[in-house]
């Protein structure tokens, strides 16, 4: 299965619930439903190549998310096809000095349950992100555990990732899933948000090496529901 896990949310208006590749530390504010679909293809490829997720999230109130994704549709078809269901907790560390800096934690899991007769898996996962103050870049970074139904073997890796915003609707995004297993990849991306209920990504997905798929070029298009101006 060789898919882009997580691809929607970095700019600040929006539901942010993930970088590109990666989770974020935000959650969906409550009774707000967002929705993204992601496409990597590169036709250079021999035989040519095409992959997508569709993910959605929506917002309980008191830092909690519920979140579905559909793992897998791809042509070559992916030996792994899953539905993914979980959720996602997000701390606030009190403190002015944490206030200032947007000092963050959040902790999630992901229960996948495949379509191809592989049974049910689980993934986990934590992170803490912190924003320098002066040029509002943002840097997020936290330990991840999951099995074969997500990322081809049961691995323990890290996530690492950036934001750092342009303009009110221009934002660069990149981030980073180590180690070699399906989701094993390099993401950079320019995010342009022209509605705080519209996002559009777009960027090149770097494979870690052949063993982790196939590098691309990636569109994803995410809208929120029951956005409100203010919260």
């Amino acid at each position: 299965m060789k898919f882009c896990l997580v691809g929607l949310i970095p700019a600040s208006l929006f539901a942010q619930t993930l970088i590109v590749g990666i989770p974020s530390t935000d959650v969906a504010p409550k009774r707000e439903f967002a929705l993204a679909h992601e496409t990597q293809a590169n036709r250079f490829q021999s035989g040519g190549y095409w992959n997508s997720f569709t993910f959605a999230t929506y917002g309980l109130g008191n830092g909690y998310e519920l979140a579905a994704s559909l793992y897998g549709p791809s042509r070559p078809a992916s030996p792994e096809l899953s539905l993914g269901l979980g959720f996602k907790k997000r701390f606030s560390i009190t403190g002015e000095w944490a206030k200032k800096r947007e000092l963050t934690v959040a902790t999630g899991a992901m229960v996948p349950t495949s379509f191809r007769g592989n049974g049910v898996g689980l993934w986990t996962y934590g992170l803490a992100s912190i924003r320098a103050p002066k040029t509002r870049t943002r840097f997020t970074v936290g330990p991840s555990w999951g099995t074969k139904q997500i990322f081809g073997r049961t691995v323990t890796k890290a996530m690492v990732g950036i934001e750092q915003p342009l303009t009110k609707k221009v934002s660069l995004v990149t981030d980073w899933f180590t180690g070699t297993h399906d989701l094993g990849a390099s993401i950079f991306g320019v995010s342009y948000q022209p509605d705080p209920s519209f996002l559009v990504i777009s960027g090149w997905k770097m494979a870690n090496n052949a063993q982790s798929g196939k590098s691309a070029f990636m569109v994803e298009v995410a809208y929120i529901f029951g956005h409100k101006k203010a919260h």
